[in-house]
């Protein structure tokens, strides 16, 4: 065999050199991917607002009701009130003011704080045994005499009306109004009105009620003694009373 010449040898070596620079080159290593994030969820689809023709009509926001109105019944006192009558006399020349004093009274008081009108007053009656004035001897002829006490022990006065009231008030307000009844001394009853003002709270009412009434419409008659003269004919009858709650 014969050895292959030189430019056979030549020209082996350049088509192997061209072999190797047509060969493509291998591509460069790519980084390892990353991790493809997983989906976040989709929030919920919100309901879509209703169509304004389908919202309901707004309604009227409910008015605040009227306190119910509150009734408070009360009870006259000893403690604080006191019945009394006065008259004109002349004693020994002198003119006197004659006035007897019982705080013995006993009744009661509706009040309608919501509506005065529809207050009430119970009978009240007054412990006549009890009168007292400056002069002990005046003293035994008002009980044995005039009001004969023995007999008839109390003295009643019975409403029958009350004339005036306002059509609202409120705790702590002054009351001006007139009171008309039937009062009763011994066995005589007549008509009276008395002139009555009150003011208090729901826990206490204070007030004064005044007529004036003449002592012969009752059939008294004042005993005729050298040293009493000119005993006026009207009477001045006076309540002033503290009424608690029951």
């Amino acid at each position: 065999m014969r050895s292959p010449t030189i430019p056979a040898l030549f020209t082996a070596m350049a088509l192997l050199v061209a072999a190797c620079s047509a060969a493509p080159a291998a591509p460069a290593p790519t980084a390892a991917p990353t991790a493809t994030p997983a989906p976040t969820q989709a929030p919920a689809p919100t309901e879509a607002p209703a169509p304004a023709a389908e919202m309901p009509a707004p309604t009227e926001a409910p008015t605040a009701e009227a306190p119910a109105a509150q009734i408070v019944e009360y009870q006259i006192s000893e403690s604080g009130s006191e019945a009394s009558f006065a008259l004109n006399e002349e004693l020994m020349g002198v003119p006197t003011v004659v006035v007897g004093v019982t705080p013995k009274v006993a009744g009661s008081i509706t009040v309608d704080w919501g509506n005065p009108s529809n207050s009430k007053i119970g009978k009240l009656e007054i412990d006549a045994t009890d009168f007292k004035t400056d002069n002990e001897r005046r003293n035994g002829a008002i009980h044995r005499f005039i009001l004969q006490t023995g007999q008839y022990p109390k003295i009643s006065f019975e409403p029958t009306a009350i004339e005036g009231l306002p059509p609202s008030a409120k705790p702590g307000d002054k009351l001006n109004f007139k009171v008309v009844g039937n009062l009763t001394i011994r066995d005589v009853t007549k008509p009276v009105t008395f002139d009555t003002s009150v003011t208090g709270d729901e826990a206490q009412l204070s007030g004064e009620a005044q007529a004036v009434v003449a002592h012969r419409d009752f059939g008294l008659t004042i005993p005729s003694v050298p040293i009493v003269a000119n005993v006026s004919e009207a009477v001045t009858l006076t309540l002033k009373f503290v009424a608690t709650r029951r």
